[in-house]
């Protein structure tokens, strides 16, 4: 998945974004819904509720420099959790 996809699917959401350092991996929570469905694709997990919409994306093995580049590609800085 790219930058820019990821840009386009969390256009008129308002996710809370993690970033845990030891385990290098961005989780992205796009809704409070139950994830009842994944969808596995080299390092990134979405995780889908009963209604097929994304609830969750996590993306693994990201530095902090990627992971800065996500923050800055989807314009969010303000969501961030450490």
């Amino acid at each position: 998945m790219t930058l820019q996809k990821l840009a386009d699917i969390f256009k008129n959401m308002a996710p809370q974004i993690k970033y845990d350092e030891n385990s290098n991996i961005v989780s992205i929570r796009v809704s409070a819904g139950k994830s009842v469905d994944s969808d596995v694709k080299n390092n990134v997990v979405v995780d889908y509720d009963k209604n097929g919409q994304i609830v969750n994306v996590d993306i693994m093995k990201v530095g902090i420099d990627e992971f800065k580049k996500i923050l800055k590609t989807i314009s969010l800085k303000g969501a961030v959790n450490f």
